[in-house]
């Protein structure tokens, strides 16, 4: 619980200490901007008082002008100056003694000290001011001239005190103004010293037992940083060792499933050359044996038939008999053909699938059309089998399921591999792992993939339903 409050009580003190400060910087800077915003009502105040003796003589002047020159050529433009003069004099007269500042629009009180010259001084403002309606009276609308010399004499009896007394008004504004800015600055320097005294207090008993505080925690976060860099380092180790063992055990189970599969392609190839044997051995017991046999047979049913001493009826039986044996030696001969056709083993795989396409064309009537650029090429055992198997295979499938119309056989020679690709317009099937046993056998498919694959080549099979399938296989073999 103790390392909970420590940080809250210190968020606590930092937030009271900077607010103090915050309020004492604030309030030094309200009362800065107070004093100069009446620094600047007192310097409006002085300037204007100043501008009310210069007016005052203005207005003495004028009025003497106009009624001791009454030849002046420009006398309207004296006396509409001198209207301006005294409207503005007693406006802002008006606004010295009500402390009403019309013209920048604010107020200002004025103290009792002033208050009481404005009071000495408003019958001489009066007077001069009266006398100088009466004078821009006469002038405009003429009388005895009399009476024009008698408020001349009127206004310049009280222009000189009035000149006095306003100087004393500026004086005292300013002295006034003075006094403001000796508060102020006796003020702000209070402020300083309470402001100085509350950070001293701020830095004795916050911010020193939070610096020592943090550097216990920083020291503390050292260590644990020190701690959790090494269990860092251990991890990394382990973890090093334990890729290096994923590692290992991923190489074996590589290796193993390599193994696994050269012993299957191995047992497979094994298999396939026991059956291509075993064919092979059928087909010449089935060509040497069976055949000459039948041959043989077929020779008596000759030499019966050639022979005179029998009837009609029994030469009419042995001729059916021999057409018999006939039929069945071209059977056998078939048979043996497809077990393994000697044509392969002794000119080549494009002689073997051309003979095949004959065949099949000439058995099943199916329109079968076979092209090649091989020569006279001949290639490993294994291969020229593995292809004749595949040709064989995709033919048959594409006469007895696809009841193709048109079937295509190509074997093609290119630069480093051989090219085997049956092509129908059948009935197609759904390329799938579930393919309809109703549209191809899947065994036929798999013997395709499984005779490729251990000539290491690739099979591509596309078919489309109703549009037909096209079987590529291609075999990596150097020139």
């Amino acid at each position: 619980m103790m390392p909970l409050r420590l940080p809250k009580r210190f968020t606590r003190l930092y937030i009271m200490a900077l607010s103090l400060v915050a309020f004492l910087t604030i309030l030094g800077q309200l009362l800065v901007q107070t004093t100069l915003q009446r620094g600047l009502h007192d310097s409006w105040l002085v300037n204007f008082g100043g501008r009310q003796r210069f007016q005052s003589q203005l207005i003495a002047k004028s009025v003497l002008v106009l009624t001791q020159r009454p030849d002046l050529a420009d006398k309207n433009v004296h006396l509409a100056e001198l209207k301006k003069v005294l409207h503005d004099w007693e406006d802002h007269h008006d606004q010295l003694k009500t402390g009403n500042l019309r013209d920048i629009k604010t107020t200002s009180a004025n103290s009792d000290t002033v208050q009481a010259m404005f009071t000495d001084i408003e019958p001489h403002f009066q007077a001069i001011a009266q006398n100088a309606h009466a004078i821009i009276a006469q002038l405009e609308v003429p009388t005895q001239k009399t009476l024009l010399d008698v408020h001349l004499r009127a206004i310049f009896a009280h222009e000189l005190v009035f000149l006095q007394k306003m100087n004393q008004i500026v004086f005292q504004y300013d002295q006034e103004a003075k006094a403001k800015v000796t508060s102020l600055s006796r003020i702000e320097g209070w402020l300083l010293v309470f402001t100085l005294g509350v950070l001293l207090i701020e830095g004795l008993f916050i911010f020193r037992p939070a610096v020592r505080k943090l550097a216990q925690t920083v020291f503390q976060l050292i260590e644990t940083r020190e701690k959790v860099h090494q269990a860092n380092q251990e991890l990394q180790k382990a973890y090093q060792e334990l890729r290096a063992t994923q590692a290992e055990l991923l190489e074996a189970t590589q290796v193993r499933h390599r193994q696994e599969l050269k012993e299957q392609k191995i047992h497979t190839a094994a298999l396939l050359q026991g059956q291509e044997e075993e064919r092979r051995r059928l087909s010449k017991e089935l060509h040497d044996g069976v055949g000459q046999m039948l041959t043989g047979l077929k020779m008596m049913t000759e030499s019966l038939i050639n022979g005179g001493k029998t009837s009609e009826l029994d030469r009419q039986k042995v001729t059916n008999l021999g057409q018999l044996v006939g039929q069945t030696i071209q059977e056998v001969r078939g048979i043996s053909n497809n077990l393994m056709p000697t044509v392969l083993n002794d000119f080549g795989i494009k002689l073997a699938l051309k003979q095949l396409v004959d065949s099949t064309v000439r058995n099943t009537g199916a329109p079968l059309v076979f092209n090649s650029n091989l020569k006279d090429e001949r290639f490993e055992p294994h291969i020229e089998i593995g292809l004749y198997r595949i040709a064989q295979e995709a033919i048959h499938n594409a006469v007895k399921y696809a009841q193709a119309t048109e079937i295509n056989v190509q074997l093609m020679r290119q630069e480093k591999d051989i090219l085997l690709r049956i092509k129908d317009n059948g009935r197609g099937f759904r390329n799938t792992k579930k393919t309809s046993k109703t549209l191809v056998p899947s065994h036929g498919l798999t013997n395709l993939q499984e005779r490729t694959r251990l000539l290491d080549g690739k099979i591509k099979i596309q078919s489309i339903v109703g549009q037909g399938t096209e079987i590529t296989v291609t075999i990596p073999h150097q020139n």
